[in-house]
């Protein structure tokens, strides 16, 4: 089988991103034979290498894509889902990943650098499957949570609670408990207060037991 062949057969059953296990099944050959095979098409520039044994169809190269695949149970947040929701009028050149699993830092894949931001099970909730199946990202709402968790930089564009909100608010204060945090509820609060949700503000301190 050919390269591009092989590029067309992964693309017409939406795969993008994939191990050499993958690539070995396709071809129907040994994982050795499927290691130089991959080498090769690399060295084409028909495919790219993530890191050690996952690839990605550089036609298809998409950041999102890339970042959901290298790690199991996680999801990308913070302000990488902000950008993907248009909630946010900063560039990021970086995605963040959220998981259980530690990785370090993966540089200049397509463009992109993959950050991962290690959490506990308990906060693993919020987040869903999009393109496919082939993206796994935070809803908005946790995206925002999981900014505070974590103490990052809100890009939260300031109109995006404006009403009507674009942001689901009685999801974003289910969210903000469920964290536990009182530093999380307390900053869920006074974005809240910001923007005219005052009574919501209240109810979340009281329900987390924050007093502002």
């Amino acid at each position: 089988m050919q390269a591009k062949e092989f590029i067309q057969l992964l693309t017409e059953r939406n795969i993008h991103v994939f191990t050499i296990s993958d690539a070995a099944k396709i071809l129907r050959c040994p994982q050795s034979y499927a290691k130089l095979f991959l080498y090769r098409a690399a060295q084409k520039k028909l495919i790219g290498r993530v890191v050690r044994g996952i690839y990605f169809v550089a036609a298809k190269a998409n950041e999102y894509e890339i970042a959901s695949y290298v790690l199991p149970h996680s999801y990308i947040s913070l302000v990488s889902a902000l950008y993907y929701y248009g909630l946010t009028t900063q560039i990021p050149n970086k995605v963040y990943v959220v998981s259980t699993f530690r990785h370090p830092s993966i540089k200049n894949i397509a463009g992109f650098d993959i950050i991962f931001r290690n959490t506990n099970e308990k906060m693993m909730y919020g987040y869903h499957k999009e393109a496919d199946g082939n993206i796994s990202i935070a809803d908005p709402e946790k995206a925002i949570v999981d900014i505070f968790y974590f103490k990052e930089v809100n890009d939260l564009d300031e109109l995006a609670l404006s009403k009507p909100s674009r942001v689901d608010i009685d999801r974003l204060i289910v969210y903000a408990k469920r964290s536990g945090r009182a530093s999380v509820i307390a900053r869920t609060a006074g974005l809240l207060r910001e923007n005219g949700y005052v009574s919501q503000a209240k109810a979340l301190l009281i329900s987390g037991q924050v007093r502002r």
